[in-house]
């Protein structure tokens, strides 16, 4: 394998952050996924509106942290519907460390869900990251190329609960503060991806995308 002689870049590509509030009906009778979603963004892009109406706010980083980046637009998105892929096609990538701060006011069981697409590079090891929620680790050493190959999507999906000031997640818990830190740390490599989705659903059609529900 070909090694990475140039400085390491944390680029921590974030494709999208959504947040979902946790209220599923099984009859049907509840809000729509649209409705549920309490925010959401394009990292690394304009404000778009997928398939089910979610509406996915323009990067708020853009100009205060890292890079964005459409590179991956000339691409086709495996698993992933035409009228999105550009979620899963744009990205921020930057030097070191990074994340997104998601305010979530109500107490709850939630749903985190990450979709990413390796873009750029064409063989593993070359993207290795971790991605941390308020600290706790919740993914360790994720090689996307390793996973799903290349300009394909790929989900990462993470539960938690909010509860009387607690955060739980992955069997931590830890004083919960009103605002939700989703950080993409650099293992190995030159580059680190993130994305996800909101889960009561499985969507295998949303790329770089990051969701909570």
């Amino acid at each position: 394998m070909q090694r990475v002689t140039a400085q390491l870049v944390a680029g921590l590509l974030a494709a999208v952050l959504s947040l979902l509030s946790e209220q599923c009906w099984a009859d049907g009778g509840g809000p729509s996924l649209a409705e549920r979603v309490i925010w959401a963004v394009n990292a690394g892009g304009d404000a778009h509106v997928d398939v089910h109406g979610i509406h996915f706010k323009k990067d708020p980083l853009e100009g205060k942290i890292g890079k964005a980046s459409d590179y991956g637009v000339r691409l086709p998105i495996l698993r992933s519907s035409p009228e999105d892929q550009i979620l899963y096609q744009t990205e921020r990538y930057n030097e070191d460390t990074f994340g997104y701060d998601v305010p979530i006011r109500d107490d709850g069981d939630y749903i985190l869900v990450m979709k990413y697409a390796e873009v750029y590079f064409a063989q593993s090891q070359q993207k290795v990251f971790d991605v941390r929620v308020n600290g706790h680790t919740v993914v360790k050493d994720l090689d996307i190329f390793d996973r799903v190959g290349h300009s394909t999507a790929h989900d990462e999906i993470v539960p938690f609960s909010i509860k009387k000031g607690k955060l739980s997640v992955q069997g931590e818990v830890s004083t919960f503060n009103g605002k939700l830190t989703v950080e993409f740390v650099k293992v190995r490599g030159v580059y680190v991806c993130f994305c996800e989705k909101r889960g009561c659903f499985s969507f295998t059609n949303v790329g770089q995308t990051l969701l909570i529900y």
